[in-house]
């Protein structure tokens, strides 16, 4: 197999990597644990661990890169470009690094957002917009891209005009593997839809006070039985996605009204925010990051004339 492209999604804690024909088809699809935190615990060896995981596609395909692999952090820090950003602008901005066994390397730049009380950063989610633009030619509107680090994001003419970062899985992860709430969250129970719809309307409840109380609450309504060690953790989930929808929709709807929302990531938290979507009365198109990001990055190689 002799890809035309190779299109990497590196982030702080998984690698996913595509092999691309010449007409952008996907050959095979790789994915790893091996995310930019690995690699700087064992040495911090970018070219070796790329060589590794990309066996027998190298040669001279070129390797078009999105995530945090471009962080400070990272393979190498590329500048964020500031918002507005056109998006189909962002093959002028890619960074180049050394061939690894002949094949190019590019880093395609982040988005920063500094007006405003509080600065705003993203590494990645813009090639995911992108990859909804070529797949629906959507110019105009409101994206939302869940995840470690969601993402709300206001799109207008194809441009990246202004979006609000909210810590939501990074919370969900950290208080459901240690400190009080831990203690009474069962590890890896199954999704309960019951259990997240408490979550969401007590996120929504104008008397429920703020979220660190709230979130007290999953330690108390375990201890007085009206949450399981099973449930506990679902609820927890509805609270947080619940807490974020609220104030990214309150944001939002300070510069107009909100009714549909695309949203895009993996399955699971496109049904999990879809569920939410129907509590806050929004319309939630859904789009999987995997069919759309290869696309993306593939399209940006050829508009920089790499293949």
């Amino acid at each position: 197999m002799t890809p035309a492209c190779i299109a990497i999604d590196w982030g702080t804690s998984n690698r996913r990597g595509w092999a691309l024909d010449a007409g952008g088809t996907v050959l095979e699809r790789r994915g790893d644990d091996q995310g930019l935190m690995t690699i700087k615990a064992s040495g911090g060896d970018f070219a070796a661990s790329l060589t590794a995981f990309a066996q027998g596609w190298l040669g001279s395909a070129p390797v078009i890169m999105a995530g945090m692999v471009g962080s400070r952090s990272g393979w190498r820090e590329v500048p964020y470009l500031e918002t507005p950003t056109r998006l189909d602008d962002l093959w002028n901005h890619l960074a180049a690094l050394p061939a690894v066994h002949g094949s190019p390397v590019r880093i395609v730049p982040g988005i920063a957002r500094r007006e405003g009380s509080q600065p705003d950063v993203m590494r990645g989610e813009e090639c995911q917009l992108l990859g909804a633009q070529l797949a629906l030619g959507i110019t105009d509107g409101i994206f939302l891209l869940p995840g470690t680090h969601a993402k709300w994001v206001r799109l207008q003419a194809g441009r990246i005009v202004d979006f609000r970062t909210y810590m939501t899985g990074e919370l969900f992860a950290l208080l459901a593997r240690q400190g009080s709430l831990a203690q009474v969250i069962a590890a890896d129970a199954a999704f309960d839809p019951v259990a997240f719809g408490r979550g969401l309307d007590r996120a929504l409840d104008p008397d429920g006070g703020g979220l660190s109380h709230q979130l007290f609450g999953v330690r108390s309504r375990s201890l007085f039985g009206s949450l399981s060690p099973e449930t506990a953790g679902t609820y927890l989930s509805g609270l947080l996605v619940g807490a974020e929808m609220r104030d990214a929709l309150a944001w939002l709807r300070h510069r107009g009204k909100v009714s549909r929302v695309t949203a895009i990531g993996a399955a699971n938290l496109l049904a999990a925010y879809g569920a939410a979507a129907v509590r806050f009365e929004i319309s939630l198109d859904r789009l999987e990051s995997d069919a759309i990001l290869p696309p993306a990055l593939f399209a940006l190689g050829r508009q920089a004339g790499l293949f």
